[in-house]
């Protein structure tokens, strides 16, 4: 499927009402999952394959794994359990020995419809940021990896952590804008909610001001549930959703809870 008719695709789910949906995935077991639950793309990264371990995401964020390699190795799986569902490649732009046209054409080779910029430097806060910034090897690479994508014809999502990022990703010409609130967690003081919406809701204005006909997404922080997703989207004017752990380690670890409870109580035969 084109790179056009991929965000067509999108458009057309926008403009019916519906919510746009991307699912983060780590299995193909979850791929599936998230492919029968009507997910418009898939979304395959390194921070995923940790969670399918059981093990916080963040740890995905220290250096103890290739994350590149971790991407492309899980990615055939992805593409091979996503049927139509486009996937797309969370890419790390920031290893110097790797030029991000060939990782990007790694990626295309074993079925990725898309590239984005996980993991981001954003995430290490802002004095790590601005270290590697200043190297080169910050921010302004994932942009010109996301546009070597888009040169390449693929779907780019960029994700970005504040305003002026949002501004570069929509001058840039991505296709999609990801505003992020941090690593998704349950549970918060209703005033950290509204602060995380409220700069949500920021950066889904400044994409809108800098390219209006540019989509948007949001995720992270307090965003864990439906109904926080559901208000959080209302409150923002975002078009969807991108999901992590709120669509694979929450639900995965339920339901399986749930069925060992539910075969621990069987009844034996009575004895003789």
């Amino acid at each position: 499927m084109t790179r056009e008719r991929i965000v067509d695709g999108l458009r057309e789910r926008r403009a019916a009402g519906g919510a746009i949906i991307v699912a983060g995935v780590g299995s193909g077991l979850t791929a599936a999952g998230a492919v029968a639950g009507g997910a418009d793309l898939l979304a395959c990264y390194g921070t995923a394959a940790y969670r399918i371990l059981g093990v916080p995401t963040a740890l995905a964020f220290l250096p103890y794994d290739d994350a590149n390699a971790l991407t492309l190795d899980l990615l055939p799986t992805i593409v091979g359990r996503a049927g139509d569902t486009p996937v797309i490649a969370g890419l790390g732009a920031h290893d110097p020995r790797r030029s991000i046209e060939r990782l990007v054409a790694a990626a295309a080779d074993v079925g990725a419809a898309g590239v984005t910029n996980e993991p981001f430097v954003g995430i290490y806060g802002p004095g790590l940021k601005a270290d590697l910034d200043a190297a080169g090897f910050g921010f302004e690479r994932e942009v010109a990896m996301l546009e070597a994508a888009g040169r390449a014809g693929l779907i780019t999502l960029g994700w970005a952590f504040d305003d002026e990022e949002v501004r570069r990703l929509a001058g840039a010409g991505v296709d999609v804008v990801g505003a992020m609130a941090g690593v998704t967690h349950a549970g918060g003081t209703a005033d950290a909610t509204a602060d995380a919406v409220g700069r949500l809701a920021s950066m889904v204005e400044a994409a809108r001001t800098s390219r209006a006909d540019v989509l948007v997404l949001i995720h992270g922080g307090p965003l864990a549930d439906p109904a926080s997703v559901g208000a959080a989207l209302v409150e923002t004017g975002a078009d969807g959703y991108a999901t992590g752990s709120s669509a694979e380690r929450t639900p995965t670890l339920g339901a399986v809870r749930d069925a060992v409870a539910a075969f621990r109580v069987l009844p034996l035969a009575s004895s003789r």
